[in-house]
């Protein structure tokens, strides 16, 4: 780890001894106009960089005496490369050498990652120090955290105290680091605050985006922007649902050996954008009236590491949604037969209908036919038919045969429920979409061909 200063954010008289090109001393508040007998100095930990270079390219074929005397002083892998091959990368080769450096500037700080610093209370003075405590606290808009408490302990001149401090960052905008500093010098007790002040900013954009099934099914699309500075490992991206859904992440390419992502590999560089998609639907039964109308769908965790494997996490607030109206009477179809469905065109075909009683009243169903709002798929056989009674979030299921007239993609619709009870009518112009092939030995697949 390397040290990095912080830039105060305020000035004083008070030494502080700081390797930075840009460098201000922090505002004491003190109890006389004495100068202090201890310094302060606060340090932000950092992980080092690599050098950037600029890579000097040539031909290996026409050797020149540039190249030989690289080569003789054993320096070709700092400043040159020959020409290369997408198997033969090397670190230099996207112009970074393999020498560290420490970083010249505070850097940025973001949301997730996990601020350290360290603190130094020297003794400058020529005479002891006694009874010393210092205490370290993170203050923010909304809270204020302990970060460090020293006990007391007695200083010799030119004798050090060393405190190193970690906090996960939780929030957002100005953050204040305060050290406090009493003592008992020269007889007389001293005190000294300094205050340090940095910026939180947001390393990643969420936005999402909804789609209600009619089923209860709901498609969840998450679209994550690089907001930062520098390029991440996305060591995570996981979907925690609420305790009313279950989900299915479709962002994997599902093949004989493993599962990899769709995105080929799990960098992400600053200003790109990635959608993920999940498959959310109801954990106990389509007919559950509490996931089909909450409006909470779960949380994402985001896990990440830097380009030096320094590691950041976020978690969104719960993902909300505009709950869907729910109507007293739902109709869902469904396929009664197994395996692949072949809708000929005048060829009778069977289609399984389900009708869930949503309301807090006993039902007696009637189902009829609409023959005027139907198109070109025809109900075959009696015009209507009773369903019987249907208790409060439940259903029951029929079975109809329609006639499909002409060839292509065909709705299937013109349906229309009766409660006998109230009186309640549904009309049901849309069940759902058919595609009617034109002969028997056709095939989906050919048509897409």
């Amino acid at each position: 780890m390397t040290a990095v200063p912080t830039t105060p954010a305020r000035s004083s008289t008070a030494t502080t001894n700081m390797t930075t090109t840009t460098t201000t001393t922090a505002m004491p508040t003190q109890d006389d106009h004495l100068p202090h007998l201890l310094s302060l100095k606060v340090m932000r930990l950092s992980r080092p960089q690599f050098v950037s270079t600029l890579p000097v390219y040539y031909e290996s074929a026409e050797s020149t005496s540039l190249v030989e005397g690289l080569e003789n002083n054993n320096i070709l892998d700092l400043i040159t490369c020959r020409p290369i091959q997408p198997s033969e990368l090397h670190i230099r080769d996207f112009g970074l050498s393999q020498m560290l450096k420490l970083p010249s500037a505070f850097g940025n700080i973001y949301l997730g990652e996990t601020f350290s610093t360290f603190i130094s209370i020297n003794n400058e003075s020529p005479i002891p120090i006694h009874q010393m405590t210092a205490k370290i606290e993170l203050q923010t808009s909304s809270q204020r955290f302990l970060l460090a408490e020293a006990s007391p302990l007695d200083l010799s001149p030119s004798s050090t105290r060393d405190i190193t401090v970690s906090h996960e960052i939780k929030e957002l905008g100005v953050h204040i680091l305060v050290c406090s500093v009493h003592y008992i010098g020269d007889g007389r007790k001293r005190h000294f605050r300094k205050f340090y002040k940095f910026q939180v900013s947001n390393p990643l954009a969420v936005k999402t985006k909804l789609n209600n099934m009619i089923d209860g099914r709901v498609f969840l699309e998450a679209q994550l922007q690089n907001v930062s500075a520098s390029p991440m490992y996305l060591e995570r991206m996981k979907f925690e649902p609420s305790e009313h859904f279950q989900f299915e992440s479709l962002n994997q390419i599902i093949d004989e050996s493993n599962d990899k992502t769709v995105f080929g590999n799990h960098f992400i560089h600053p200003q790109d954008v990635r959608q993920y998609l999940y498959m959310l639907s109801p954990r106990h039964s389509a007919t559950d009236r509490i996931s089909r109308t909450t409006n909470a769908l779960g949380k994402l965790d985001i896990v990440w590491r830097t380009a030096l494997g320094d590691m950041g996490r976020l978690q969104t607030s719960q993902l909300t949604r505009k709950a869907p109206l729910l109507e007293d009477i739902e109709i869902q179809p469904f396929w009664p037969q197994e395996g692949d469905v072949k809708v000929v065109l005048e060829t009778p075909f069977r289609l399984g209908i389900r009708v869930i009683n949503h309301s807090n009243e006993n039902m007696k169903l009637v189902l009829s036919a609409v023959k005027t709002k139907m198109g070109s798929v025809l109900l075959s056989g009696l015009g209507s038919r009773q369903l019987g009674e249907v208790d409060p979030n439940q259903f029951t299921e029929t079975e109809l045969e329609f006639f499909p007239l002409t060839p292509g993609l065909q709705r299937v619709g013109g349906l229309r429920v009766m409660d006998l009870i109230s009186g309640y009518t549904k009309d049901v112009d849309h069940v759902c979409d058919v595609f009617v092939l034109s002969h028997k030995n056709d095939t989906y697949d050919s048509l897409l061909a």
